[in-house]
């Protein structure tokens, strides 16, 4: 397993945390600065490719695909909760 790519896929996980949490604030705050926010995505979409790209063997790149995604969705989906909750 590559080390690059282990580093990358939880560089991933943590970015897209922490624009979710971002996205929530500035949709709070202000709409259209908000909806321009989302492009904050890309930053982690492009360190999840280059885990991929990184990846040396079979699993690595199965995990570097399919968990990490799955990891950030589910965590994203616990983030927006619990800023919506805590908002309210």
């Amino acid at each position: 397993m590559s080390k690059k790519s282990i580093l990358f896929s939880i560089l991933s996980i943590l970015l897209f945390v922490a624009s979710i949490f971002a996205i929530v604030f500035v949709f709070k705050t202000q709409f259209l600065l908000g909806i321009v926010s989302i492009l904050l995505l890309f930053i982690p979409a492009f360190l999840q490719r280059k885990a991929i790209e990184e990846a040396s063997g079979t699993v690595d790149k199965f995990i570097a695909k399919y968990v990490v995604l799955i990891l950030a969705v589910v965590i994203g989906l616990i983030a927006i909760m619990a800023l919506a909750f805590w908002i309210k």
